[in-house]
């Protein structure tokens, strides 16, 4: 046995049954050989079960020391000096480079598209740097083991080997922001240094790893605490609950490989069944026998690939867990002790890792490393044979080489020099980068072995555009197109297969909107001959003005004016009002206007001017109008009230309205009394005059106060009266014969508080002239248009209104409105200030109608654009009709060549194409041309023997001793390419051509790490989730065009359709057989799905009891082992039974959906156990049971879905639990440690507590002992050598707990 061997076969306890009292200590093995990081586990793993905790501390403590003093005295330290860089790293990154370059150029011949060369440059740096890693190590490991740097990679005490790589070998490829991988790689290294380039390259992914540590503490910690809550009160309280139920434990696979290997699995647990060896049919193990080291291995030897476990998952202990469930405690490798509060272990034991897990891997961008193929490389130089059965159909590799696929299982051989013989076995799909007899060199790559199964990498399409690089018509080479109209009408164009998408050199110019070409194809152009132009028309033609600064940044502005109105009669002044500028209008004949439009602002047809200033038409107070002879219309917008058509008179009937808005309870007077000037109506408002008050209110709220003023008369029978009310009445006409007005009253009938009576209101008149009396000012224009501004009287209310107010109302306004005339109503005037001709101090209100246009500017060439020039053909003061051209663009060829691609038909992009002399390119001959005109030739072709193209293009013209090429460019686009261009169309540099269509690993945000647990552990649903197997069955799979048709056949003939949506790809094939609840498409399965799925099937089978039990245990062991794997491919490692205590919690509870005649009712969580137990109780009194459907709740709604109300309310939402607990009168039995801890008593849990229940059980002893006894006096035997400590892992401890037994 190795070394090694024998110390961990050390690991296993010792036998702690009967041999303990005689056996000494088994001699100290002395080790020699380097102890790293794993060893030195192993060893104190060993010391520990063998010697106990104290021994093993002393033993950790000397080693540190030990440690210490030889690293001193070695001096090991990091300096620059250490690290030392492979000097095969040059030789290396060539080799590389010269790859890559072969890649670009097949990709410049177009032999390859854009998506396979960027393949080909990430799997070439992938593969380098790993060589370069390898490199480095052989290099430590040969000329300096005793580097400082390697010995603490090596050892694992800090750094690991791709942290050592970036600082000795190379950085290696980084991604961009996206998640794509730049295909630039780092070089250099940290002790080279970086470049600029470089280091701004690596400072994305650097900073998102210490954003992503900072937020992963904290999520981690969360997680903690949820865990904590939900699973504080599983606590050990028996010893054994008897149960005879267990979990199924196998190997933790993931495709083909061992995650967890079952012997790991199995130590430290508790058998359910005897373990029968499979070939011998001997017993290995008896039930409820614990699991050690040596039996776990034992099992595993054996073949076993299944053992049936106790569990915490099907422990029948009630409310907590059974010592023989739980198995040994991982603190002392023995069976837990009672009281220990497992639940919060466990808890800690899954939580505390999660700030070791990522957030999210960062993708790695569509980049497939190694895992999906096995690679097979040549172990020796020779000969390739293939079998003559072998059938394989030619394939195209992902870096667009040629290859077969193998289609049917199958093996290749490999024939040496000197007979040697080495087969390769070659799965379906597999792929064969060599041909049948070709010689191959050793370590050349012949072959990649698809792990099929493995690979549930999922793919999804993604996209990638194939930009154009120079300049030029499009000619497409054997490029079959099919066109494609969606229901909305948009025509895509795909590829049908692959072929080529040639660029054809020449200057193109992209044409202005409007511009005409002035030249015809294949005419020659001279540099600065004109190619196009553009004409600037004016739409309605003035009279030009040319402002002097209109020199923009786009261009010089020219101004036409249509029409124009000077205010001769007025002058323009400026007042400054409250800080703003109010410009005033005052006329000739004395009036003064505000203009309601400022200098520089635009007016339309039928917007104010200016309004007069004027108080003849205004009032004191509301009040209601009444029209006499006055004829009104509306013109305009509505707020600015009708226009007067007619004048008359303007009866006003003042009243004083207060809108109150208050409590009735604030009103000081009552409805129809009469009240002096200055009273007040309100708590704090006064009346201003004397009248009667109105008072309206609605819902006890004062709502409105009206004072009326007038004379108030009572009668004793208003309806006697010959006059009503509402109605005038003229001066002298008698109302009673003791009431005669003296002028124009308006009467109403008022109900005072000493009763009825008469209230004559007096009337205000106002005269309104037929026409205002401001002069209307107009013009007209050489276009015959005409613009005028007119004076309007406006009156705000229309006859009959009542218009509330306590302060002044204007009752007519005086307006200028501008007309422009019906033709072009949509014009809009500007309005300027001009000086008088004769008084330059006075200025004048101007009103001008501007055509505006823009000249263009001269554009000098660039690489896109030939160079504009505009001239100008008219002059200030030029009086031109609407039509005529003002301006013209020229756009001027850069250089001299012949014009090509003008086409008839309107385009939507115009451009004119000019080949040139530097888009050709001649080459001397010196034999016979073995091309012909027109033929399209790649770099490197030949153009006569021996003489290679050193340009891509088409031939033009062959004379004697030389070649004429067109340069050209070609790309090659994939079957399915969607292309953004048609044949013969003009393109700039940087335009897009294609876009390719390729799968690629899915690099979605696959949800790893710290967010994948939660995600479990709540069990949300998955974003995209998988489709389940409803019933087991045979798959059918057939396929409409693009969309797969997904059915299973199931064992009694039943055909069931399963919908997959878009962008999900199937792992299952055709006649696969499928289980329940299998996924067959890709992504996390949906964990309530999956208990509804195996719920529902076995209870077609089963009772429900058994059938919700059944689905239950399938989902809990789909948790154990998802939260296992993450944890796993992180490198934690973390026991089961942590996770099946917190997972027990989240599927310990059945939703009631029928109470039967129990007291549940329907929709209530209640316990598993419980139900059975309460439908158990209905059996026997024949009552009709609960039906139930099992739940899954995630630990935050388990947490608050426990019994303990307290426990609740501490986690989350306390006041919705307590009132909740309130409402329902609940109670607390305060079972578990939390409920305990806050209302401030002993907690439940603590693992002294038995040897307190035996002392009470003990009989009082008759007599008083002389002096009590601590502890017994320690046999001799037990009195060790000074050096040795006795604990409770001391070997000596049992037997002293012994001795104390027989005592008793």
């Amino acid at each position: 046995m190795s070394e090694k061997g024998r110390f961990s076969a050390g690991l296993s306890r010792q036998a702690a049954d009967g041999n303990k009292a005689d056996a000494p200590l088994p001699p100290v093995p002395f080790r020699n050989y380097q102890i790293g990081k794993k060893e030195l586990r192993n060893l104190i793993a060993w010391s520990f079960a063998r010697y106990g905790t104290a021994r093993t501390a002393q033993m950790a403590d000397a080693l540190k020391t030990l440690g210490f003093k030889y690293a001193t005295q070695a001096a090991v330290s990091i300096s620059v000096e250490d690290l030392r860089v492979p000097p095969s790293k040059r030789q290396l990154l060539a080799q590389a480079e010269a790859e890559i370059e072969a890649a670009t150029e097949r990709y410049t011949r177009g032999e390859i598209t854009e998506v396979e060369r960027y393949q080909k440059v990430i799997d070439t740096w992938n593969q380098i740097n790993d060589q370069i890693k390898e490199e480095m190590l052989n290099n430590f490991r040969q000329n300096d083991p005793l580097n400082s740097v390697y010995m603490m990679a090596n050892s694992g005490a800090r750094g690991n080997v791709s942290q050592v790589r970036q600082l000795v070998g190379m950085r290696g490829l980084m991604a961009n922001p996206q998640g794509r991988i730049i295909d630039l790689p780092i070089k250099t290294n940290f002790r080279e240094g970086l470049t600029v380039t470089e280091y701004i390259i690596s400072s994305y992914g650097a900073r998102k790893g210490l954003v992503d540590t900072a937020l992963r503490t904290a999520d981690s910690g969360y997680l903690t605490r949820r865990l904590v809550d939900v699973s504080q009160d599983v606590i050990v309280r028996e010893s054994d609950c008897g149960t005879e139920q267990g979990i199924l434990l196998e190997y933790l696979m993931d495709g083909d490989k061992v995650v967890v290997s079952l012997e790991e699995r199995l130590v430290g647990r508790v058998l359910a069944r005897d373990v029968v060896h499979p070939q011998t049919q001997e017993i290995l193990a008896r039930r409820n026998q614990e699991v050690d080291h040596d039996l776990a291995r034992t099992i595993a030897e054996a073949g076993i690939r299944q053992v049936m476990v106790r569990s915490p998952l099907t422990c029948e202990a009630n409310r907590s867990v059974c010592r023989m469930c739980y198995g040994w405690s991982l603190a002392h490798s023995r069976l837990v002790d009672l009281g220990e509060a497992v639940g919060i272990i466990a808890a800690q034991s899954i939580g505390e890792p999660g700030t070791q897990l990522t957030m999210r891997t960062f993708h790695t961008g569509g980049v497939f490393t190694g895992e999906v193929a096995r690679q097979i490389r040549a172990p020796f130089a020779g000969v390739v044979r293939f079998p003559k059965n072998l059938r394989t159909r030619p394939f195209r590799t992902r870096h667009g080489d040629d290859a077969l696929q193998v289609e049917v299982n199958n093996q290749i051989i490999l024939e040496g020099p000197d007979g040697q013989r080495e087969s390769f076995d070659m799965t379906q799909g597999s792929t064969l980068l060599v041909r049948d007899g070709a010689q191959v060199q050793r370590d050349q790559l012949i072959a990649e072995v698809s792990l099929a199964k493995a690979s549930r990498k999922s793919t999804e399409k993604a996209q990638k555009e194939v930009v154009a690089d120079l300049a030029g018509e499009i000619r497409f080479a054997d490029l079959p197109i099919e066109e494609k109209t969606d229901r909305q009408g948009n025509t895509t164009y795909t590829a049908q297969r692959q072929g080529l998408i040639w660029v054809m050199s020449g200057q193109v110019y992209n044409l202005p909107p409007g511009a005409e070409p002035v030249v015809k194809n294949g005419d020659r152009v001279q540099a600065g001959d004109v190619i196009a132009e553009t004409s600037l028309v004016t739409e309605h033609g003035g009279i030009v003005r040319l402002p002097e600064r209109s020199d923009t940044r786009s261009g010089r502005e020219v101004e036409i004016i249509n029409a124009s109105v000077v205010l001769r009669e007025a002058r323009v002044r400026v007042e400054s009002h409250q800080g703003r500028e109010q410009f005033l209008l005052d006329t000739s004949s004395g009036q003064t206007f505000v203009l309601k439009a400022t200098p520089g602002t635009k007016v339309g047809n039928d917007e104010v001017v200016a309004e007069l200033i004027d108080n003849h038409f205004r009032s004191q107070t509301g009040g209601l109008v009444k029209f006499a002879g006055i004829e009104v219309a509306r013109r305009g917008k509505a707020k600015q009230g009708y226009e007067v058509i007619q004048g008359g008179t303007l009866l006003w009937i003042p009243e004083e309205t207060h809108e109150v808005n208050k409590d009735i309870s604030l009103l000081n007077v009552d409805d129809g009394q009469y009240v002096e000037a200055g009273t007040e109506v309100v708590k704090d408002i006064f009346c201003q005059n004397a009248g009667v008050v109105e008072v309206i209110q609605k819902n006890d709220i004062l709502r409105e106060i009206v004072i009326k003023p007038g004379s108030l008369h009572l009668v004793d029978n208003p309806a006697d009266l010959e006059v009503k009310s509402g109605t005038l009445i003229q001066p002298g006409q008698p109302v009673l014969s003791s009431i005669v007005p003296d002028r124009l009253v308006y009467l109403e009938h008022v109900e005072t508080p000493e009763g009825p009576g008469l209230l004559l209101r007096p009337v205000q008149e106002y005269e309104i002239p037929d026409r205002p009396l401001v002069p209307t000012q107009e013009s007209t224009s050489e276009s015959g248009r005409s613009i005028r501004l007119r004076a309007v009287q406006r009156v705000p209310f229309k006859d009959g209104e009542r218009v509330k107010s306590v302060g002044p109302v204007e009752l007519l306004r005086t307006q200028l409105v501008l007309e422009i005339d019906t033709d072009a109503p949509q014009l809009k005037a500007d309005i300027e200030l001009i000086q008088d001709e004769k008084d330059p101090d006075i200025r004048r209100l101007q009103l001008v109608i501007l055509e505006t246009l823009l000249l263009r500017r001269d554009v000098e060439a660039d690489l896109t654009q030939g160079s504009t020039h505009t001239r100008l053909l008219v002059k200030e003061g030029d009086s031109i009709a609407s039509g005529d051209v003002i301006a013209r663009t020229e756009i001027q060829a850069k250089k001299a060549g012949i014009v090509q691609g003008i086409r008839e038909g309107a385009e939507v992009v115009r451009r004119v194409l000019v080949i040139t002399d530097d888009d050709l390119v001649q080459v001397p001959l010196t034999g016979p041309a073995n091309v012909e005109v027109g033929a399209l030739v790649r770099v490197g072709d030949e153009l006569a023997p021996g003489i290679p193209s050193p340009q891509s293009g088409q031939v033009m013209q062959i004379t004697d001793g030389q070649v004429l090429l067109r340069m050209a460019r070609p790309y090659l686009v994939s079957a399915g390419a969607i292309l953004q261009v048609r044949n013969g169309d003009l393109v700039q540099r940087g335009d897009s051509l294609a876009l390719l269509v390729f799968e690629r690993a899915k690099t979605g945000d696959i949800i790893q790490g710290l967010p994948r647990i939660e995600e479990l552990l709540e069990a949300r649903k998955p974003k995209e989730m998988c489709v389940l197997a409803k019933r087991p069955g045979t798959v059918q799979l057939s396929w409409r065009g693009e969309e797969p048709d997904l059915k299973v056949i199931e064992a009694d003939g039943t055909v069931r359709d399963y919908s997959v949506l878009p962008g999900q790809s199937l792992i299952v094939v055709d006649g696969q057989p499928v289980g329940v609840g299998d996924p067959l498409t890709d992504g996390p399965a949906n964990p309530h799905d999956l208990l509804e799925i195996y719920y529902e099937y076995h209870r077609q089978t089963l009772g429900d009891d058994q059938a919700a039990r059944l689905a239950l245990r399938e989902v809990q062991r789909f948790f154990v082992n998802e939260v296992q794997n993450v944890y796993r491919s992180q490198g934690v490692e973390i026991s089961d039974k942590h996770i099946e205590i917190v997972v027990r919690q989240m599927t310990s509870k059945v939703r009631v959906d029928d109470g039967g005649d129990t007291i549940l009712l329907p929709g209530e969580l209640v316990e598993l156990r419980e139900i059975q137990q309460i439908n158990a109780t209905m059996a026997i009194t024949g009552g009709a049971p609960a039906k139930y459907t099992p739940v899954l709740l995630g630990i935050t709604k388990a947490s608050l879905n426990t019994d303990s109300f307290i426990s609740a309310a501490s986690f989350q939402e306390t006041t919705r639990v307590l009132t909740e607990a309130a409402i329902e009168g609940k109670s607390d039995w305060l079972r578990g440690l939390k409920e305990n801890v806050i209302i401030g008593r002993l907690i439940p849990a603590g693992t002294g507590f038995t040897t307190y229940e035996e002392i009470a059980a003990e009989p009082e002893p008759d007599e008083e002992e002389e002096e009590p006894a601590v502890l017994p006096e320690l046999p001799p035997r037990l009195i060790l050598e000074d050096d040795q400590l006795i604990d409770d892992s001391t070997p000596a401890f049992d037997e002293l707990e012994e001795d104390d037994d027989e005592e008793e």
